[in-house]
């Protein structure tokens, strides 16, 4: 370390001090740029822990996609084998494909004696290569409604919804058909019996959870969906296309995935029964009475945690003595002093040390390195969780797996960019992904990678133009541990080319209306709070990762927990200019035919070529007479 460089160890409370932006003393369900909300619920120091529970094809599964082993105990239903979904995609032999399956190790444990609240339920069943004929919708169908573990669900009513064709890569997509509208995806007065059971089968804890009480149901984020996706094609020629343009081996995948999450009534707690070894909870969904959910757990007493984290220095970074985790997640980072004392210049550099801790203010891993991407899939990680492409590609699970920085500014210049690369905003990187600290795919290309720690320090150098204002270094973090899982993404700030503070556009915002308490957005998806919603343009401007104009709508109109007038802009846009700039990628979130085929090339068209789906139809037909169903602000 460069003595010349004096490090300072700054949380992302201190430096947000003095910036109009990070202002929390109005009042939630206020309009404007929000308050921070109240989180009554924030680890082992707000008196409840928070508890997933996830299963696939009929095992119970850690957030690291391994399956987790019954041990001694007798469970009727749940299998000796379970897949291995993190072994990858099952070749297509002529008899049906199945995943390698071997017999499970992985334990899930929990803390004796400690408040738990269900927090999320996560159910899946999978095949993979089986459904292989392009156009044919019906037999995944069937299987969906006949064959899969979900087919005592009432499936009455079910539709074929919309084909969502998804770039993978430069002229490479996927397409995924949604099924829609079964009895059961409309119902909301079901309900979760959650019982903790001993070794014995005796019940030790109970309580049981309205299907209301979860605010998050919603496929965008990686929630309940019933599809059927084709991956590797190239695009269709022209609308109705019946022929498969594959662009690679392309694969299938027909799933069935139920998910309930973040729970919007975390005061209703269990105690977890004082015990030690083997247990069971058992959840018993009101819609499949006859086929509870079983998930083996391992008591684990908190005095006999081994001490696998570090306590922290002086200088906030990991000492070699060694002490129990806690629950929780908090991202620091160690940055370096600018040069000049105050403020980065254009084409400095920013230096930092990322530090990552539990709740209690313990380093979940040593000053240099963080763990491996073995040690993340072997549970030695002290619950830092890595980018997994199988939970991403077979489970389905949006962005709950991974860790990483990017790091964008000046605030004032976040506004969403359509059909470019070429952001009006600086970002690193430059793709609409973060920096992973584990790159996802090289532990199978790099011999040795898998195994090898990666580094906590990393230097991003400042474009020599950058424009004056204030930049964010955005932490993306995921931690699960002892059934608690975790998405934390926390913005630290620092100045370049001038002192006085700049903060976002102020376009979009009143996610606190309805975001506030348990619902605050530190909740959901990335846990970022409602005062830097306007980050979210840092990476989500491409359809890859979903655009913001798209995701954003698409989750709110499909959602039955958003009670506003969904004609109504004026919820969300707080400026007029940012409501009427319209595109194919931004109406087609509410609006699924907008315009039929007439602009069926532009949805396939590369970011890179003009025109494309994000082009502004404002400039083209709408300028003079916006759609007359929508509520826009006034100004």
């Amino acid at each position: 370390m460069k003595s010349s460089q004096a490090l300072v160890l700054l949380s992302f409370v201190v430096l947000s001090s003095g910036c109009d932006v990070f202002q929390t003393t109005d009042a939630e369900g206020t309009r404007g740029r929000g308050a921070k909300a109240f989180d009554p619920y924030s680890s082992s120091a707000s008196g409840a822990i928070s508890l997933s529970l996830l299963s696939f094809n009929g095992c119970a599964i850690l957030p690291n996609g391994e399956p987790v082993t019954k041990g001694s105990l007798t469970l009727p239903g749940y299998p000796d084998t379970c897949p291995r979904l993190n072994s990858g995609i099952p070749t297509m032999p002529e008899e049906a494909p199945s995943f390698e399956e071997e017999e499970p190790t992985a334990r899930l444990t929990v803390t004796p004696g400690s408040l738990y609240f269900l927090r999320e339920f996560t159910m899946m069943d999978a095949v993979l290569n089986r459904h292989t004929a392009f156009e044919d919708r019906k037999t995944p169908a069937t299987w969906i409604r006949k064959q899969s573990r979900f087919k005592s669900l009432d499936w009455s009513g079910m539709t074929v919804g919309r084909d969502d064709w998804k770039p993978m890569g430069e002229e490479v997509f996927q397409r995924e058909t949604f099924f829609e509208n079964a009895a059961w995806m409309m119902s909301d007065d079901d309900t979760l019996k959650l019982e903790v059971l001993d070794a014995e089968g005796i019940v030790r804890a109970t309580e049981t959870y309205s299907r209301r009480d979860f605010l998050a149901e919603n496929s965008t984020t990686g929630r309940t969906r019933v599809s059927w996706t084709i991956y590797n094609l190239s695009r269709p020629l022209f609308p109705g296309d019946p022929v498969m343009h594959p662009a690679g081996d392309p694969f299938y995948h027909t799933g069935v995935k139920v998910s309930f999450a973040n729970s919007t009534n975390p005061f209703k707690s269990f105690r977890m029964p004082q015990l030690t070894g083997e247990g069971v909870i058992r959840v018993t969904w009101s819609l499949m009475e006859k086929e509870p959910f079983h998930f083996p757990v391992t008591f684990v007493p908190e005095q006999d945690r081994t001490a696998t984290c570090y306590k922290l220095g002086a200088d906030g970074l990991a000492t070699e003595e060694r002490v129990p985790c806690g629950f929780g997640l908090t991202q620091k980072a160690l940055i370096n002093t600018p040069r000049n004392g105050k403020y980065y210049m254009p084409g400095e550099a920013l230096d930092f040390i990322v530090s990552l801790q539990d709740g209690e203010g313990h380093g979940l891993h040593s000053r240099d390195l963080l763990p491996s991407f073995s040690d993340f899939r072997n549970e030695t990680s002290n619950g830092i969780a890595y980018f997994n492409e199988w939970m991403l590609l077979t489970y389905r699970d949006s962005s709950s797996s991974e860790s990483g920085f990017k790091v964008v500014g000046p605030l004032q210049e976040l506004t969403t960019s359509f059909g470019t690369y070429q952001t009006p905003f600086f970002a690193y990187p430059q793709l609409s992904e973060p920096k992973f600290y584990v790159d996802p795919g090289m532990s199978d290309v790099v011999p040795g990678y898998a195994e090898a720690g990666q580094p906590t320090r990393y230097n991003v150098p400042l474009p020599a133009d950058a424009k004056p204002g204030t930049y964010a270094l955005l932490l993306k973090g995921h931690r699960s541990f002892m059934g608690e899982r975790l998405n934390r993404l926390e913005p630290i700030f620092f100045q370049v080319g001038q002192e006085q503070p700049t903060t976002y556009p102020g376009n979009v915002g009143n996610c606190q209306i309805c975001h506030n308490g348990v619902n605050s957005l530190v909740n959901l998806h990335h846990g970022m709070s409602v005062d830097h919603v306007e980050s979210c343009k840092g990476c989500h401007y491409e359809a890859g990762v979903g655009h913001t104009s798209d995701m954003v709508h698409r989750i709110h109109i499909g959602s039955r927990k958003y009670k506003q007038n969904k004609g109504d802009c004026t919820v969300c846009h707080l400026t007029r200019q940012s409501a009427v700039r319209a595109s194919l990628v931004s109406c087609q979130g509410c609006h699924v035919d907008i315009h039929g085929s007439e602009f069926f090339d532009l949805k396939f068209e590369s970011m890179q070529n003009t025109p494309n789906g994000y082009g502004n139809c404002a400039n083209a037909c709408h300028t003079v007479a916006p759609p007359s169903e929508h509520i826009l602000p006034s100004h």
